[in-house]
């Protein structure tokens, strides 16, 4: 069994996903993050773009519209004025 880090991407209005991932790639200002188990703090802000995450060989995609996110060694938060799950064929974000 792989190890894995406890993910929340919440927006303003409503939580998205809370779960466990084995990899997650943020958007951030400066480029995209990957961010394992036991990934060292962090606090950045996003741009907009897609938050990939990676849990058992399978991909889910979420947008978000920017914002802030914080890296624990045990818990990613992704903080978003909108966010919302998305097919992954999909090439573009709706906002």
């Amino acid at each position: 069994m792989a190890m894995t880090i406890h993910l929340d991407i919440v927006s303003a209005e409503a939580e998205i996903f809370s779960g466990h991932a084995e990899m997650v790639i943020i958007p951030a200002v400066m480029g995209d993050v990957g961010i394992a188990p036991r990934h060292a703090p962090l606090l950045s802000p996003m741009r907009k773009g897609k938050v990939r995450v990676l849990n058992n060989g399978e991909e889910e995609v979420f947008c978000v519209s920017g914002g802030m996110f914080e890296v624990q060694p045990h818990a990613i938060t992704v903080l978003s004025d909108v966010a919302t799950r998305i097919n992954k064929r999909d090439e573009n974000c709706p906002f």
